[in-house]
């Protein structure tokens, strides 16, 4: 028979993650999403892994559906596939979001959209099609010549100085996986931090944001 991890096949690839179910991963990349202030690189293969698990589970509920003595794991199961879609649904909302507000900046830097999906890449080009011809017909053909760029405050100004983009300054709650030693906290690399296992810090983004990507901390 079955069991209830049996949704949770697969582990990270990452030494450090080794272990842990997909679910307890999709759980982390929602917070890690969430708390970051800037969009973060797309995890496709945990996606995938998760989609493939939900659609799998769902046949096993639907074989369980006619069997008086499996209505108890049925249930089980039916609870565990709703809180892993909810988990997959935040993570893709947040990132929209995120989408959304940074949708010039992410568009006009090719680095930062290689970081989105294809679906994610698609909508983000819709979205400001819409945004932009919502903007020129409700404000910008309002304005004065030398005032109807979107992405600029004025003719004079600099290019971008209207586009929102994320504050890597930000402070931010960590929490160490496993011992790193000595971490550069500022770019003069006067400021130093001792990065222990289970330390929790709260730090400014940016000299972090790379011992995020490399699996080295999560955001609490």
């Amino acid at each position: 028979m079955e069991t209830q991890d049996d949704l949770d096949l697969g582990t990270a690839p990452d030494e450090l993650q080794q272990g842990q179910s997909d679910a307890t991963l999709l759980k982390q990349a929602m917070i890690n999403e969430k708390v970051a202030p800037e969009l973060l690189e797309y995890d496709a293969p945990l996606v995938a892994s998760i989609e493939a698990q939900l659609e799998h589970q769902e046949g096993v509920i639907a074989d369980y559906r006619d069997n008086a003595e499996m209505e108890l794991p049925r249930l089980m199961y039916s609870y565990e596939l709703k809180r892993v879609r909810y988990l997959l649904q935040a993570y893709l909302r947040t990132r929209l979001k995120k989408i959304e507000r940074f949708v010039l900046h992410i568009l006009e830097n090719e680095q930062v959209l290689q970081k989105l999906s294809e679906k994610e890449q698609t909508y983000a080009q819709e979205y400001f099609m819409l945004y932009g011809r919502h903007q020129k017909e409700t404000i910008l053909n309002q304005m004065p010549d030398g005032f109807k760029d979107i992405a600029k405050q004025s003719a004079g100004s600099v290019r971008g100085d209207m586009i929102p983009v994320p504050d890597l300054d930000k402070h931010v709650f960590c929490r160490v996986l496993a011992d790193r030693g000595y971490v550069e906290m500022n770019n003069a690399g006067t400021e130093t931090a001792e990065f222990s296992k289970d330390d929790l810090y709260v730090a400014r983004y940016d000299p972090i944001h790379a011992l995020l990507k490399e699996g080295w901390v999560h955001l609490v």
